[in-house]
C-alpha cells in the first residue's frame, strides 16, 4: 500500500491538515479539512487527486468547517466516530459514524478507526499504514487539552495508553495542530511526548491540569 501524504499548515490556531493519496489509483482522503478551501482544491486539481472521503478526528470547527462543503463539491463521503456524533449532535452531508476499532477502506488504502475520546467525547485516530493521523489526542510534545465539552481527563490517560501501542510498533504521527519545533522532532516523538512516559495516573492528570492552564509541555526535554 503505497501513498503520499500532503501536509497543510492552515488557519490562526496553527491548524494541520492532510491529503492523503494512493499513489497506485491517484485516489484520495482529506483529514481534517478547515479554513482554506482554495489550498485544498488547488492541490487536488494540481496532484489529479480523485477525492473519495473525508476523516474527521473530532468536531471542531477548527478541524470541520469545510467538511460539508467538500463532501458536497466532491460527493464524497464524511467519516466520524459514532460517539462524537451522537454526543455533539454533529451535521454534515454524507456523513457515516464509524465504531472503535472499525477497518474501512478507502481510495483502496486500509484504515483502522481508532476510538480516542479525552480531548472531545468521541475522538478518533486513523491508522493508514505506519501513519497515524491523531488530531487533537496526540501533539508531537504533548496531547490535548480536556478542558471543552465532553472532555475528560481520565479518558485522555486512557487513550494516551492506546496510542502508545501503536507508536511504539513504528507509527508515525501526523497531529491536528504544530508546534515549535515539531518537524523537528517528527521522526522521534515517542521519545519527546512526556506524556506517553507518565505511568502514574495521578501524576498524568496533574499534568493535565497544569497544560490546561499554560503549555508547560513546551519547555519539556526528554
Amino acid at each position: 500500500m503505497r501513498y503520499i501524504i500532503e501536509r497543510f499548515a492552515v488557519g490562526h490556531v496553527n491548524n494541520y491538515m492532510y491529503l492523503v493519496t494512493n499513489v497506485t489509483s491517484k485516489e484520495g482522503i482529506i483529514i481534517d479539512p478547515a479554513w482554506d478551501l482554495e489550498k485544498i482544491t488547488y492541490s487536488i486539481k494540481n496532484t489529479d487527486t480523485k477525492l473519495r472521503g473525508i476523516l474527521l478526528t473530532h468536531s471542531h470547527q477548527d478541524h470541520t468547517n469545510l467538511a460539508d462543503t467538500i463532501s458536497r463539491s466532491y460527493q464524497c463521503p464524511v467519516y466520524m466516530s459514532k460517539k462524537e456524533i451522537e454526543y455533539y449532535k454533529f451535521r454534515c452531508s454524507n456523513l457515516v459514524p464509524l465504531d472503535d476499532m472499525q477497518v474501512i477502506t478507502i481510495a483502496g488504502l486500509k484504515c483502522i478507526c481508532i476510538l480516542t475520546p479525552g480531548h472531545t467525547a468521541g475522538g478518533m485516530c486513523y491508522k493508514i499504514g505506519d501513519s497515524l493521523f491523531t488530531g487533537d489526542t496526540v501533539f508531537i510534545r504533548s496531547c490535548g487539552f480536556c478542558n471543552c465539552k465532553g472532555s475528560n481527563p481520565d479518558e485522555m490517560y486512557e487513550s494516551v495508553n492506546k496510542i502508545k501501542i501503536y507508536a511504539q510498533n513504528g507509527g508515525r504521527i501526523y497531529p491536528g495542530h504544530y508546534f515549535k519545533d515539531d518537524f523537528e522532532y517528527e521522526k522521534d516523538f515517542l521519545k519527546r511526548n512526556l506524556y506517553f512516559h507518565i505511568q502514574n495516573k495521578d501524576l498524568f492528570l496533574k499534568f493535565i491540569e497544569m497544560s490546561g492552564k499554560r503549555n508547560v509541555y513546551l519547555k519539556y526535554e526528554y
